[in-house]
């Protein structure tokens, strides 16, 4: 199947984040909402095993929103899994990994594409 244009996937590995997620994703938003004639995305969550609300604060964007995916863990595996899930999950044309608690600026993402 071809696209009329590139998927670009946003990989977020979350760990107790239920106050970022929303903050990430509308930053994320603000990047890619001006690129929407450029670009698709997704936003690949990927929660290892939180123990607040952060999955389902995912669950409730990703049904508002078909570009947001979620994966939750059965259990704790760590930081690098939840990457590597991430990116295993993802179905762009070129994935980017971002922190949840957005150390790395979103606005970067255009200047990388």
């Amino acid at each position: 199947m071809s696209r009329a244009r590139p998927l670009v996937s946003i990989v977020v590995p979350v760990f107790n984040e239920e106050g970022n997620v929303t903050a990430l994703y509308q930053a994320v938003r603000r990047v890619f909402d001006p690129l929407a004639d450029r670009y698709d995305v997704e936003i690949i969550f990927t929660d290892n095993r939180s123990t607040d609300g952060t999955f389902a604060e995912v669950m409730r964007l990703a049904t508002d929103d078909a570009r947001v995916r979620g994966f939750r863990f059965s259990r704790n595996f760590g930081f690098q899994r939840s990457i590597y899930t991430g990116y295993m999950m993802a179905r762009g044309d070129v994935a980017i990994q971002l922190d949840c608690d957005l150390q790395d600026p979103p606005e970067l993402i255009e200047v990388f594409l």
